[in-house]
This record gives C-alpha cells, sequence and structure tokens, in this order.
C-alpha cells in the first residue's frame, strides 16, 4: 500500500486535538507537543493570518465538501516544503471536527493531484474503451479508468493506492518491473502482451512516460487493450494451418505409398508384356498383349498425372533450364501421337516457323509434357478432319525468344460456359454419365499450371462443332553458346542408344526383392547379351560384390533386411578398402518429388523410376 496521509484533527478555533504517528513523521513535532498547540504553527508566519481565515470561512459553511489546497508546510526544524492538504468538516457548534489529511507534494503526489483536480480529463479517460492506469515511479495506482476495472474485473478503491505488485502474480509484476525501468531508462514506450492466468484473458498493453513540464519523469502511463479474441483468432488459425499441413503430409505420405505400390506391378505388367511381344506369338496374341501395353501405359499416365498434379498443389514441382532441340522435342511428342491419329484416320500436322530458334535453353520435359497433353486431346476429341500443332516466333528478345504454340484442332468443340471449367482440376467439359471420352480431368489442368510455371498461360477459343484452338507462350533463352552441344550428343544418342559400350556384353547385379521385377529387369537385359546376377536385397548385394566383380548395380530402394540406401553407404565403405568404385543405379518404385536427390545423396549414380523404360534402362546400363 501507498504510505498513509498525516492526520491531523482541530476544533474550530484551529486548536490540535489529534495527532498521527505519520503527523509526526511529516512535520516532525512529537505527539505530546503537538496536541494542544495552534494549527497555523504547521505554516511559515507569513501565510498564518490567511490560514486562520480560510478555517474560520470553513467552518461557517452549512455545507462541508473536501476541501483541497496545496500548501507550504513548516517542518519543527525550520525547512519549508509543499503539501497537499485534504480539509473535512465534521459537526456543529462546540462538537465542530476539523480534519486534514496532508502528505508533501513529491512528484508522485502533483501526478496524482493533476489526475484527481481534471475531472474532464479523467471523464474522458472513462468513456474510452481501452483501459488506462497512471502508475506512479514507485509503482502505485494513481488512477484507473471505467474499462480498465472492467477488463481486469476489480474495482478502483481496490487499485487506487496500491502498489501493482500487490495486483499482480509474481511472474507477471517481475515482466512489468522490467519494462518499466525500460521505459523509464529510454524513454521509449513498449508494447506487448501477456495472459492474465488462469484466465483466458490475453491483453496488449502500451506503457509511455509521463513527464512534468520541466521534462521530469513522473509517472507511467499504460493503455490496455482485451486482444483475447485476436489471439483466439490466431490460434485458431495456427491450429488450422497445423491441422492442413499434418493432412498434407497424410496426402503426400498416401500418394508416395500408393505411387510405389502402383508402379511396382505396373513395371511386371509392363516389363513383362514387352518381353513376350519379343517371342514368337499368334496375330492373336501380339493383339491381346499390345491391348495390355497400352492400357497399362494409359494407367500409368492416370498415376503420374495424380502425382504431377499433387507436386505442383504443394509447390515441389520446378522448372528447370536446360538447353535443348526444339525441332527434335516436335519430332519426339508427335511420334508415338501419330499412331493414334492414323487409327482415327485423321492428318497429324506440325508447322515450325522458318525463324524458329533450332536450339533454346528451358525445360524440355515439362514443355513436352503441356504439348503432349494438348495435341493428345485434341486427337482424342477429333473424330474427323486435322489437327495441326504451329510454332512460331512472338517476339525476339536479347538472349531470348517468346514462342507461341497453337494446336489447332477440327473436333467437337468446347461450349463458351465451359473454357474456365476445364482448367479447374477434376473436371471435364461434358461431365455427364453418358459422356463419350473418358480421363480424370487432370491433364488440361495440369498443363495450365506449367504453362504458369514456365511463364506463359494458355488459352481457348472453341465452339460446339466448330473446334478448338488451344495458345500459349513461352519464353526461351538463346543466347548461351553451349547450347549446340546437346543437340549434337542427343543425335548421337538417337542414333546409337546403347553408347560406346553397347556392344559388349556388361556383368549386372540387380538388387530386388519383387520375383517378377527380377525377371523383367533380367529378361530385358539378357535381350542385350548383359550377364545379369540377381539378389533379393541390400545384404545380399554386398555378399555378392565381394565375391564377384560388376560393371554395375541396379538397385531398388525398397527392400527386406537392409535397404538399398543402407546398402549403397555399406558398398560405398567397402569400396574405400578396395580403391575402386562401381556404378550404382537406383531402379526403383519411389517417384515423388525429391527421390532422385534422395539417391544420388546417399551415394547412387544415377536414377531409374519403375515401371522401367527400355530405353532409359539401356541408357544408363550401356551409356
Amino acid at each position: 500500500m501507498a504510505p498513509a496521509d498525516a492526520s491531523i484533527e482541530q476544533n474550530a478555533q484551529g486548536i490540535i486535538t489529534g495527532w498521527s504517528a505519520e503527523s509526526e513523521a511529516l512535520f516532525g513535532w512529537p505527539r505530546e507537543q503537538a496536541v494542544g498547540m495552534r494549527s497555523h504553527l504547521l505554516i511559515p508566519e507569513r501565510n498564518r493570518e490567511r490560514h486562520d481565515r480560510a478555517l474560520a470561512s470553513l467552518a461557517s459553511r452549512s455545507e462541508h465538501p473536501i476541501d483541497r489546497r496545496e500548501m507550504t508546510a513548516l517542518h519543527r526544524d525550520g525547512h519549508e516544503f509543499r503539501a497537499e492538504f485534504a480539509i473535512s468538516i465534521e459537526g456543529r457548534g462546540d462538537a465542530l471536527r476539523v480534519i486534514a489529511l496532508v502528505r508533501a507534494m513529491t512528484p508522485d503526489v502533483r501526478t496524482e493531484a493533476a489526475f484527481r483536480q481534471n475531472e474532464r480529463y479523467r471523464a474522458i479517460l472513462d468513456q474510452i474503451q481501452d483501459g488506462c492506469s497512471v502508475v506512479d515511479l514507485r509503482g502505485f495506482y494513481l488512477f484507473v479508468n471505467d474499462a480498465f476495472c472492467r477488463i481486469f474485473g476489480l474495482p478502483r478503491e481496490r487499485l487506487v493506492g496500491r502498489n501493482y505488485r500487490d495486483t499482480q502474480n509474481p511472474v507477471r509484476h517481475v515482466r512489468t518491473f522490467e519494462i518499466f525501468n525500460s521505459v523509464y531508462r529510454t524513454g521509449q514506450p513498449v508494447t506487448y502482451e501477456y495472459q492474465v492466468t488462469p484466465s483466458r484473458l490475453f491483453i496488449e498493453q502500451s506503457i509511455s512516460l509521463e513527464r512534468d513540464p520541466g521534462g521530469k519523469p513522473i509517472a507511467f502511463i499504460s493503455i490496455y487493450r482485451d486482444c483475447t479474441a485476436r489471439k483466439v483468432a490466431e490460434e485458431t488459425l495456427a491450429g488450422a494451418k497445423e491441422a492442413a499441413e499434418a493432412a498434407n503430409r497424410a496426402k503426400s505420405e498416401f500418394l508416395a505409398n500408393m505411387s510405389h505400390e502402383i508402379r511396382t506391378p505396373m513395371n511386371g505388367i509392363i516389363g513383362m508384356t514387352a518381353l513376350a511381344l519379343d517371342t514368337a506369338l499368334t496375330a492373336q496374341q501380339s493383339e491381346y498383349l499390345l491391348t495390355i501395353r497400352d492400357q497399362a501405359h494409359s494407367l500409368l499416365t492416370v498415376v503420374n498425372d495424380v502425382l504431377d498434379f499433387s507436386k505442383i498443389e504443394s509447390r515441389h514441382l520446378e522448372i528447370e533450364s536446360v538447353p535443348f532441340g526444339l525441332h527434335e522435342l516436335v519430332r519426339e511428342l508427335i511420334a508415338p501421337l501419330t499412331v493414334a491419329a492414323r487409327d482415327k484416320r485423321i492428318d497429324l500436322l506440325t508447322a515450325v516457323a522458318a525463324d524458329v530458334p533450332p536450339i533454346v535453353a528451358g525445360d524440355p520435359v515439362r514443355l513436352k509434357q503441356v504439348l503432349t497433353n494438348l495435341i493428345g486431346n485434341a486427337v482424342k476429341f477429333t473424330q474427323r478432319g486435322s489437327v495441326t500443332l504451329e510454332v512460331g516466333v512472338q517476339e525476339q528478345l536479347e538472349g531470348a525468344a517468346t514462342l507461341r504454340f497453337r494446336v489447332v484442332d477440327t473436333g467437337v468443340g468446347i461450349p463458351v460456359e465451359k473454357h474456365e471449367a476445364i482448367f479447374e482440376p477434376f473436371r471435364q467439359g461434358d461431365g455427364s454419365m453418358t459422356r463419350r471420352f473418358g480421363g480424370t480431368g487432370l491433364g488440361l489442368a495440369i498443363a495450365s499450371r506449367l504453362a504458369q510455371l514456365m511463364g506463359g498461360r494458355i488459352a481457348v477459343e472453341s465452339a460446339p462443332g466448330a473446334g478448338s484452338t488451344f495458345d500459349f507462350t513461352v519464353t526461351l533463352g538463346t543466347s548461351r553458346t553451349d547450347l549446340a552441344q546437346p543437340a549434337a550428343a542427343s543425335s548421337a544418342s538417337a542414333a546409337s542408344p546403347g553408347g560406346a559400350g553397347a556392344q559388349l556384353p556388361a556383368r549386372i547385379l540387380v538388387a530386388e526383392d519383387n520375383v517378377i521385377n527380377q525377371r523383367v529387369a533380367a529378361g530385358l537385359l539378357a535381350k542385350r547379351g548383359h550377364q545379369v546376377t540377381v539378389v533379393s536385397n541390400g545384404r545380399e548385394a554386398i555378399d555378392a560384390l565381394r565375391a564377384a566383380t560388376f560393371d554395375i548395380v541396379l538397385m531398388d530402394v525398397q527392400m527386406p533386411d537392409m535397404d538399398g540406401f543402407e546398402a549403397t553407404a555399406a558398398i560405398r565403405r567397402l569400396e574405400q578398402d578396395r580403391g575402386s568404385r562401381v556404378r550404382i543405379v537406383a531402379m526403383t518404385a519411389h517417384a515423388m518429388t525429391g527421390d532422385r536427390e534422395r539417391c544420388l545423396a546417399a551415394g547412387m549414380d544415377g536414377y531409374l523410376a519403375k515401371p522401367i523404360d527400355q530405353r532409359a534402362l539401356y541408357d544408363a546400363v550401356e551409356g
């Protein structure tokens, strides 16, 4: 509590009749001497006559409100000091008593008096919605407004005159003390948040320093805002964000597991079909196997679409920038689509403008994916006529060119109201149960997002029965001096898929736990004349490498007993003693974003995703 005021009682004639211990401490007179003397002896002699007149005037009033005034007081030892006198009168006639509560006018008391006397200022503070308090330099509350009392649920009489340490829990008052010190030391206001425990009340408090006209610090003014609603909303949002992230992680894990579980049998289906097609077959058997192969690739396309869309949505798909031959890319993407177009007896045409640079820099895989999707859709929805891919230069820049790709068909067309919907995931132009064309509804959504990632945008012009035109632009680099080198290397690779080592049989160790995939890998490699040894896990692979020499290891990642990562690490440690290194290529159904990088970081030299493409397998082994 704040120090008690000095209490002095006197009669109507100004004779002191009551004297408190605080009065003795303030004025220096012991009680036995003070009681019975005139009260005007407590002020300088020059003011005593005026004091007596004021006392008589107070005693003669019919009403006796408390009279507050600041006066110069006199200590017993003769020194003067300023003090505030709060004078009240009780009783009448001979029973009249004059009671004065006196306190020295320190800066803290002046501040309190100013707040008490400025009723208009206090009324304004009581009207604001935020809490407000004034605390003197010793920590005693001088003023609190109505909002402060409402926020904290405390009556004003329990606060004013008490130290903040008595109204806060120990942890909070230590924090408050530190902030008071900081504000006093720097003169800069501080805003911070805290929870009023054990309740769910959250407060944003701003503390600033109050100074007197001379610039001397006299008090701390605090503004309090109830921010519980905002904090609860932030916690709810954080919880929702955490739940969304957990759901996204669960989705990614599910997709990764499903990708692995689907790709493993798909590798067996496609691989065994390829091996069977190389055997002596009747026409009917060949037809059946070709149908199985085509349907398996269709299923794989669906799986890849779902995975690609997941990568795009989670922003895990990155666009590369590498040099490639644009004309060669067009030839490669058109070749497989020509078969489907020929089967439907429609023309599949290309028109590449003469000024299109032959070598550019960008992401050939994603560009090819977008164009393949657009042309594939055009072929699927065109029953007669033609599908044409047009490539032209929209703008020639310094070191780059903006190319425009247009896919024009004479197909069924798309209603105007469906133009936006076809680019949304899992939406199709015809979503009815009687639609003629199937699909996941992801192809155009993926193509649109890939185009955006490459800095372009797919647009469509179409109407029912009038065909469709899809076009987009992409800016590709053209100024790098080494752009021609990959083109030459690519041409050489196309002419001789096996590379320099294709004529020599390689000694190959296949580490694979799935029996069907073992047979697929061994069968495909044996077709090329390679010597193949098959083991079922990483531990057997290490034993095989200790017993014999191999040119390359095809390493599955997920295997029992010892997986591919553990086996690769053990092999690399073994090689440190031998001073030799065998080439290890991952051959895995793990085909999500980052799987290639994890394999390479584990010490592997290459990466093949299942289902295994024969060309990629032979390039990895023989290149």
